[in-house]
């Protein structure tokens, strides 16, 4: 397969991706802008994101700690300049990364995107250990990689979306609506194979932005529609 990786613009990294805690936000904001000159650190980053999609121990290896701690930096700090927004400059230390309790999740497809999920506790530098979720996601067509991402999803981003989508169910839908009955019969629900809760409601909140998105598509095409219509009658 041919792959050709970009680091994410910070544009991008304003939105937060999950799927078993990450797929979300990931699928709609991955760009496909081309490469800016790169730096060693930023050849190195873009390599681990390559070798992640593929490799078995992705969710174990210390190859991945710079990713990891870049990562985790933007989820804390979405203003933060990181190393792969500048294109010169002095690069900024990779703080020490210590993780434990890695644990692979199943691997999530939804064309032309793919993505990979490991649930961890993570210490970074001086801060307090955090679990959550590091995800890797990929845009492939025609079996090229166009452009990767990777995000930190902390379990508590993963509550705070999932209890604002329990609280916009709970406010009422029309469950007879047939574009929200079509989506949810199109993305049913995921079935991560623990017991253990923040995952199950990571794999809820994947499938509710999905779900989102199926509907914000339909509600698009209409509006094309309609303005077709006007524009040809």
């Amino acid at each position: 397969m041919s792959v050709r990786v970009c680091s994410p613009s910070r544009s991008s990294r304003f939105s937060r991706l999950r799927s078993v805690a990450g797929l979300a936000t990931a699928l709609a904001t991955l760009g496909l802008t081309a490469c800016a000159q790169e730096t060693p650190e930023q050849k190195a980053y873009q390599q681990a994101l390559q070798t992640a999609q593929t490799d078995p121990d992705f969710c174990y290896s210390n190859r991945y700690d710079g990713v990891l701690a870049q990562a985790w930096q933007r989820a804390h700090d979405a203003n933060a300049d990181t190393q792969q927004d500048k294109a010169t400059g002095t690069p900024t230390p990779t703080p020490s990364v210590v993780v434990t309790g890695a644990t692979v999740m199943p691997e999530l497809s939804v064309p032309p995107y793919s993505q990979r999920s490991c649930r961890l506790s993570v210490k970074v530098g001086d801060a307090a250990p955090e679990t959550g979720f590091l995800t890797f996601t990929y845009l492939v067509r025609n079996a090229v990689t166009e452009s990767a991402l990777a995000e930190w999803h902390p379990d508590k981003e993963v509550v705070q979306k999932y209890d604002a989508t329990m609280q916009q169910i709970k406010s009422g839908l029309d469950m007879n609506d047939p574009d929200l009955k079509a989506c949810i019969a199109r993305y049913p629900a995921l079935q991560p194979n623990t017991t253990d809760p923040m995952v199950q409601k990571a794999a809820f909140d994947v499938r509710a932005h999905l779900v989102r998105r199926c509907l914000a598509n339909k509600a698009a095409l209409k509006n094309l529609y309609s303005d077709l219509y006007f524009i040809h009658r």
